[in-house]
């Protein structure tokens, strides 16, 4: 009897060697976990005082701004993604790329999450807001909304619903973003690169990736924001399948294809166009809330969704010649602090010290004398819910 090889036997085999091979070569990280650990309720420290389990001083609302392109918070605190703020300083040249912006740009202080990177594209005009309302400025004033970068650090993880396979990833951007995984060598090695100045443009990986039920691979996403005033930026996965029958030379046939108008409509609430349902069809998917880890040296995430306490009677109790006293009552224990806006936007805000009450008393000092000052109270519960008080206005003492 003469047996024939087929075509798809061929395919299979070679299939089986390639998975065998990446296998062998994927950051498939095993051991103790690099996610957070997960943080809820309060510490007894005796005598019946209850304590916040979350350090609520480590991230001040005054310095941390939560999902700024529009995302949902999550209730969990090891969830989502925390990143890092470049922008460009009065007087420097313009940058071109994720690498110029972050090697030439300033650093800023504030603490930034996400829950996930699902923007699609939009105009953007709002800036980064802190949970106090206050934008997040360079140094001669202006509101970030163009020439910025950002790196965000998270643990990539299969979702619940996500079997385990290979795994293929793109990047559909406005302008340039990468997409960098970390090997079991410690190293990290760009998955895809989307960098540079452009319209949105999807931007392919070409190595795909082992993920298990198991399997966390940290990872990081520099993006980079050029010219205004569009803004995209979604992180996509699918099974790697060598075989598809629509693929052009190895990858999906978008892999290049650029326009502002060819994935979402911006001017009309973003809406998907034909190529982005395309990409949907052919099995891409944006990467979920549930495959981002927040890594453990973040300790937690501030925005994660708790029970927000209710602020009553939010008044200053006596003002100081540097500063004020101020009171008011939450209907759950919360934290207290207080934060003092001065008429040039600078902010300050007292440390807590995490104790969890329902009547509040704050003292806060080192202000000038005989000066205006917007008053704001906050109270974070337990569950990290976070709540701030009716602004009211106060003058120092003389």
């Amino acid at each position: 009897m003469r047996y024939v090889r087929s075509p798809l036997s061929i395919s299979s085999v070679l299939f089986s060697v390639l998975t065998l091979f990446l296998v062998s070569c994927s950051p498939d990280v095993t051991g103790n976990s690099e996610i957070a650990a997960p943080i809820s309720g309060a510490t007894d420290s005796g005598n019946g005082i209850k304590k916040s389990a979350m350090d609520v001083n480590k991230y001040p609302v005054t310095k941390t701004v939560c999902d700024p392109f529009g995302d949902d918070p999550d209730p969990r605190s090891n969830q989502g993604l925390k990143a890092d703020l470049w922008w460009l300083e009065p007087g420097m040249a313009r940058q071109r790329s994720v690498a110029g912006m972050i090697a030439n740009g300033k650093k800023s202080d504030r603490n930034l999450f996400f829950t996930k990177l699902n923007v699609p594209t939009r105009m953007f005009d709002l800036g980064f807001a802190n949970e106090t309302g206050e934008t997040v400025k360079s140094d001669d004033g202006k509101t970030l909304i163009e020439y910025f970068a950002l790196r965000f650090s998270s643990i990539l993880r299969l979702a619940p619903t996500q079997k385990p396979a290979l795994y293929e990833f793109a990047i559909l951007s406005d302008d340039g973003a990468i997409l960098k995984m970390r090997g079991s060598d410690g190293v990290y090695t760009t998955t895809v690169d989307n960098d540079g100045d452009h319209p949105t443009r999807l931007g392919c990986g070409s190595t795909p990736m082992q993920l298990g039920a198991e399997t966390e691979i940290p990872m990081t996403i520099e993006y980079y924001q050029g010219p205004r005033y569009h803004i995209s930026m979604i992180v996509l996965m699918r099974e790697y399948k060598p075989d598809r029958a629509d693929n052009l030379n190895g990858k999906d046939p978008a892999c290049g294809l650029t326009g502002n108008s060819t994935w979402f409509d911006p001017n009309n609430s973003s809406t998907p166009k034909q190529a982005y349902k395309d990409l949907l069809a052919r099995g891409w998917m944006p990467l979920s809330q549930d495959n981002y880890g927040l890594p453990n040296t973040a300790l937690f995430n501030p925005c994660k969704d708790g029970v927000a306490p209710i602020i009553s009677g939010f008044s200053v109790l006596e003002r100081l010649n540097d500063g004020f006293i101020v009171t008011w009552t939450t209907d759950i224990p919360a934290t207290s602090q207080l934060v003092a806006t001065d008429s040039t936007g600078f902010q300050t805000v007292t440390t807590s010290d995490n104790i969890l009450r329902t009547s509040h008393q704050v003292r806060i000092t080192g202000l000038r004398a005989n000066e205006m000052y917007r008053l704001l109270g906050v109270s974070i519960s337990e569950t990290y819910g976070r709540t701030l008080s009716p602004e009211i206005t106060s003058q120092t003492d003389f």
